[in-house]
């Protein structure tokens, strides 16, 4: 036997033996950091919008709503920073504050997952976990019945077509990147059109183009509070760009308002719960019925 192999056979059980001890961690683990706790985005509008979904309005109010797209034309864009500043489309955003406004709706915004469970459906491989009884029959398969999907009655889209947005101190303007000493401002302005269409005869019902004005105060270093509860990190230069986001939100929850409010014939008792430039505004903007 050589001497290679001799000296393999030995330190076979060596390395068997290091093998089977545990292996202990020099420090003990540290605690994960868990960071801010998510909470649900809100505007100066929401509390409007949830007054509206506990009246008679729009609690009996029968039609059905779809949102299709709500597209950024706005042609913002950055090579070097984030991109497009806004999303391509921000439909979820009107669905969730219509939600908030308490009418019904149908989901027409993303139907890929319902589409494909219909196709499977009409080949009989979709199934429910178990039989299905239709009249006297079971089936073992989820049967696609005539008249199961609701139509809905109007279908709401529009377009962002404004994005503006600087930061200024003291009364000096400057744009975003600039500096400046003193307390500093963000303000954003942001503006969308939106249109409401009676989904059976294609009639637009509602046309209206709405603007907002959002603006922030720094309470720390790039850090601007643009409501009174939320704080959004604008940090000039980079990628970060939440206050925008909330413009464009804030823009869509005061259309969500006046649209629902209009549509369900409410008589304007929750316009108190709206900001009071919002109230201001609406009263200077009320068309007068001619008195003759």
């Amino acid at each position: 036997m050589t001497s290679g192999k001799i000296r393999s056979l030995l330190l076979a059980p060596v390395l068997l033996l290091a093998a089977c001890q545990s292996q202990t961690a020099e420090k003990a683990p540290k605690e994960p950091f868990l960071g801010p706790v998510p909470i649900a985005t809100r505007t100066p509008v929401d509390a409007a919008l949830e007054c509206l979904s506990k009246t008679p309005e729009v609690q009996r109010y029968p039609r059905m709503f779809a949102v299709h797209v709500i597209t950024d034309q706005t042609g913002r864009y950055s090579s070097e920073e984030a991109g497009n500043y806004l999303p391509r489309d921000s439909a979820g955003m009107m669905v969730s504050l219509l939600q908030k406004a308490g009418v019904k709706q149908v989901n027409r915004s993303n139907t890929a997952v319902s589409e494909w469970e219909i196709a499977r459906a009409r080949e009989q491989i979709l199934g429910d976990g178990g039989n299905v009884v239709v009249g006297d029959e079971s089936l073992p398969f989820r049967p696609l019945v005539k008249g199961a999907l609701r139509g809905s009655d109007y279908v709401i889209d529009g377009v962002i077509t404004q994005l503006d947005f600087n930061t200024y101190s003291s009364g000096l303007e400057a744009t975003v990147g600039g500096g400046g000493g003193g307390a500093r401002r963000f303000a954003v302005t942001a503006a969308v059109d939106i249109r409401v269409t009676d989904t059976k005869s294609t009639r637009i019902v509602k046309a209206k183009s709405y603007s907002k004005q959002a603006v922030g105060r720094e309470v720390f270093a790039s850090v601007f509070r643009f409501f009174s509860d939320e704080l959004f990190d604008i940090k000039i230069g980079t990628k970060s760009q939440e206050g925008l986001q909330a413009a464009i939100r804030w823009t869509l929850a005061d259309a969500t308002y006046d649209l629902v409010k209009e549509l369900t014939g409410h008589k304007g008792a929750c316009d108190v719960y709206l900001p009071k430039a919002s109230q201001d505004d609406r009263a200077e903007t009320a068309v007068v019925a001619p008195t003759n």
